[in-house]
């Protein structure tokens, strides 16, 4: 995890902890859980409207289309400083979920792994309904 404002982190921190008192535990951690999705998402997809640009941005180039190719060129650094802003943001979500977890660190899940567990679960099924005859 890089280093992120501290002072991000603490707020983020206090959201979270306004949700006090008895068994809030697990609401927490899922806020926290939410808040790193949330961010985890913004940021894959800044990175996907940056590499669209960025090829259009190269065709622009290649087909000598300098006015298109400059506001290109503006649009992409602006969003280069969204792109840091939205790495510091997930970065803080990331600590306040380590805080709040306990030091368990989150990882985006894997879809295929969903899924698996889904087709095994039906298997399951299946068979527990092959025993019963249903």
């Amino acid at each position: 995890m890089t280093t992120t404002a501290p002072s991000l982190i603490a707020l983020k921190l206090a959201v979270i902890e306004y949700h006090n008192g008895d068994n809030m535990d697990y609401l927490q951690k899922n806020i926290a859980r939410d808040a790193c999705y949330t961010s985890n998402n913004s940021l894959a997809y800044k990175k996907r409207q940056m590499a669209d640009a960025i090829g259009d941005f190269e065709s622009a180039i290649t087909e000598d289309r300098d006015v298109l190719a400059e506001r290109l060129c503006q649009r992409i650094e602006s969003m280069e400083v969204e792109l840091e802003e939205l790495i510091e943001r997930h970065e803080a979500d990331k600590g306040v979920y380590l805080i709040i977890a306990d030091g368990e660190e989150w990882t985006a899940s894997n879809p295929t792994t969903r899924t698996k567990s889904k087709g095994n679960l039906s298997d399951k099924v299946a068979a527990m309904k092959a025993k019963v005859g249903a």
